[in-house]
Formats: C-alpha cells, structure tokens, sequence
C-alpha cells in the first residue's frame, strides 16, 4: 500500500507541471489575441485655422474681431465693437464785476481756462461774450462799461490762452437786458456781468454692470 501511494504521488508531481504549462500557454495565445484587435492609431495633429486668441480681452476672438483694442470693460457686441453714447456738456459763463469796474476778479479766471480748453479741444466752435451793467448812471457810461467788460474776457483769452480772435467776439448791452429788475443792492451786483454759453458734444464708452456699478453712480 505504501508503494502504490509513492506511484500516486509521483504521477501528480509529473502531471501538475503540464497542467501549469498549458494554462500559461492559453493565456499567452489569449493576450496575443486582445492586443491584435486593440490597436491605437495615433492621428497626425490638426492645423488651427483661425486665431483664437483674445488680445484685447474682451470677450471676442481674434478670427471674429473687427474693433481692436477696446475699452477694458466696455459693453461690446459680437464682433468685439464697444458702445457709445454722445450727450452734450454744457459751459456757462457767468462773471460777476465790482461796481463801475471791468477788471476780471480773481474767481472768473479759472471759469475762463474751462472756456478755453473748450475752444481749444473744439476748433470749430466760436464763442460770443456778452457785457451787461446794473442800471446805476447813464445810459452812455454803462454801454462803454458793458463793452470794456466783455472785451476784458476776450483779451485773456486771446492772450492768455492763445486763443485765434476770429473765434472769440464780443457785444455789450449796457442796462438793457437786466437779470434782475428790482432797484437793490443785491440786483445791481446780480446785473453787474459777462456771459457767454458754450457745449460740446462728448462720446462716452457704455460700460459692463458690475456690483460696484452703484457706487460708482453715487
């Protein structure tokens, strides 16, 4: 009995290595079969043709851009083009004089400088300063004071500011055209002036809503 198990085991040793090789070679037979029908084909890579950058960051791509450089933050439409709107800015000249003088005091000088960088930045516009006096005196020596008081604005503009004189006339209208009628101290110096009234038209960039958009508002 002894001898019959020692044949026993030594067939299962002799068996157990076939047994192992023929599984290893189905594996292998089965690998090989996978990796022959799994294949990748690396595809050659793809030319761009249109430029997607976006140099001016705002929103739009270069291949659709037809407004280079726009506003950073401006309201754009789909072609990168920013919105603007135009309202007028208004400039009204209002000189105040000390009784029976047309020497400009010191607060009409900085109110002239606003009326020169207007002229200078629009050099089609003219502008037409008026003289009036209060209805103290003569009716003569009013008009000549009306008339030195304008011509005193035109002479700092043209002097001043460089100013060319064709652009720059003036009128005076004595007492005829008070602001104030009443016989008052407080009328006389109210009537006692130049003016002159100015616009331009300015173009602004809309801008994009943001959270701060309000306080910027107030």
């Amino acid at each position: 009995m002894s001898t019959n198990r020692r044949v026993s085991d030594l067939s299962f040793f002799k068996v157990f290595p076939t047994k192992k090789l023929s599984l290893l070679l189905c594996g292998a037979i089965l690998l090989s079969g996978c990796a022959g029908n799994n294949i990748v084909k690396v595809e050659p890579s793809v030319k761009q043709l249109h430029d997607l950058n976006d140099l001016d960051r705002d929103g739009v791509i270069e291949a659709r851009e037809k407004c280079a450089n726009t506003v950073l933050g401006a309201t754009i439409d789909n072609y990168g083009c920013g919105k603007v709107s135009t309202y007028i800015v208004p400039l009204k000249v209002d000189i105040k004089f000390a009784h029976n003088s047309y020497i400009l005091p010191p607060s009409a000088f900085p109110v002239i400088q606003q009326l020169a960088e207007m002229l200078e930045e629009k050099q089609d516009l003219k502008v037409f300063i008026e003289g009036h006096t209060s209805k103290v005196g003569s009716a003569k020596q009013n008009q000549i004071l009306s008339e030195n008081r304008a011509k005193a604005a035109v002479s700092v503009l043209v002097k001043d500011f460089n100013i060319s004189p064709d652009r720059v006339s003036s009128i005076g209208h004595g007492f005829e055209r008070l602001a104030d009628t009443r016989d008052t101290a407080t009328a006389h110096e109210t009537n006692r002036r130049i003016m002159a009234e100015l616009s331009k038209t300015v173009s602004v960039n809309d801008m994009v809503w943001t959270i701060y958009t309000v306080d910027q508002v107030q």
